[in-house]
């Protein structure tokens, strides 16, 4: 039987251990963070490692725990973390499922309504260079590890609201950079139209900085509420496309391979 070793921290990663856990898969999940852990199902059939490692220590980590498959089902923009877990698998000389989170699928009616709304970059380099020459505020929802990127961007203490996850190390690296107070937004998501609409308003925000990360990262909720509200949704795309598995075809595959 495979032991199995999910590289979590998305909602892909929680049911994918929740599922294969109640197959009766023998696991070991790893996240970055205990607020990772959080998140996660309590395991029957194994164990949760909590720590960022680099690729060498991953390589390591699978050894040490004879793990047989492994499945990536960081976020879609962890792209430095896909990368050190596809060196790790080589190096210990074990299989690796991608497991990919789909792209919004745009009916002709959102195409309509949303499309004339999003304005697209290719990082959040860019991104922040197009907002330097802008007024107004901004709800920058494309996480912690990116802020550092707009701090550039004139007035950033005044206008930037950053909406990132309630966790404490995530909260202080937000005012090491200079935001305090009601700037910092500590909320998990994904968030619905309304709520979307309620904090733009609340903020007076002219703009929100989204990464495209799909249903499971609440996208389309983003660009409807900007939408509604007549501001644009600024969208850092992924950096290219993928090979992999969506959700749906890890666990058909498995259940497979298991023989369930």
């Amino acid at each position: 039987m495979d032991r199995i070793g999910i590289f979590a921290g998305t909602t892909e990663g929680r049911i994918l251990a929740e599922r294969l856990d109640d197959m009766g898969a023998s696991l070991v999940v790893s996240v970055a963070t205990h607020y990772g852990k959080e998140a996660l199902p309590k395991l029957k059939n194994g164990f949760i490692h909590i720590g960022r490692m680099d690729g060498k220590e991953m390589a390591g980590f699978l050894k040490m725990h004879q793990i047989t498959l492994a499945i990536d089902a960081t976020h879609p923009f962890a792209r430095d973390a896909t990368r050190q877990i596809e060196l790790a698998c080589k190096e210990a000389g074990i299989r690796r499922i991608r497991c990919l989170r789909g792209k919004e699928i745009w009916t002709q009616e959102e195409k309509k309504e949303l499309f004339p709304w999003i304005r697209r970059f290719s990082d959040a380099r860019q991104t922040a260079q197009w907002l330097e020459r802008r007024e107004g505020n901004i709800l920058l929802t494309t996480g912690s590890k990116e802020l550092a990127t707009f701090r550039e961007i004139p007035e950033f203490e005044n206008r930037v609201y950053a909406r990132v996850l309630p966790d404490p190390k995530v909260l202080e690296s937000c005012r090491k950079l200079g935001l305090k107070g009601r700037h910092i937004i500590g909320a998990q998501g994904p968030f619905s139209v309304m709520m979307n609409q309620a904090m733009l308003r609340e903020y007076d925000c002219r703009f929100l900085v989204t990464k495209d990360s799909g249903k499971e990262g609440g996208f389309l909720e983003k660009v409807k509420a900007t939408a509604r509200m007549g501001i644009p949704a600024l969208v850092i795309d992924r950096e290219a496309e993928e090979t992999g598995m969506t959700l749906d075809e890890v666990i058909n595959w498995y259940e497979k391979r298991a023989g369930k």
